[in-house]
């Protein structure tokens, strides 16, 4: 569906609209004086297309290689002596 703005008003809000037809693939229809001059629409490619929601359940453990060498209760304790 898409949504009609006047001219001056796709001026003064380009960076709204952009976001808006990149983000959410949004239709907005440019009028100017009544008449439909121009329509922003989002580039349908392999690089643009959405890939679908993200699901964070598959983030479960990544970074874990960080903490494996760290010793929690002597970095707890340090931290918690800091804030005195």
């Amino acid at each position: 569906m898409s949504q009609s703005i006047s001219a001056v008003e796709a001026r003064q809000k380009l960076g709204e609209m952009l976001n808006r037809v990149a983000l959410r693939r949004e239709e907005i229809i440019i009028e100017r004086a009544g008449k439909q001059i121009a329509r922003l629409s989002p580039i349908e490619n392999e690089k643009t297309k959405p890939q679908g929601r993200l699901d964070f359940r598959k983030a479960a453990g990544l970074g874990k290689e960080i903490w494996k060498d760290l010793d929690v209760e002597n970095y707890l304790r340090r931290e918690r002596d800091s804030w005195v």
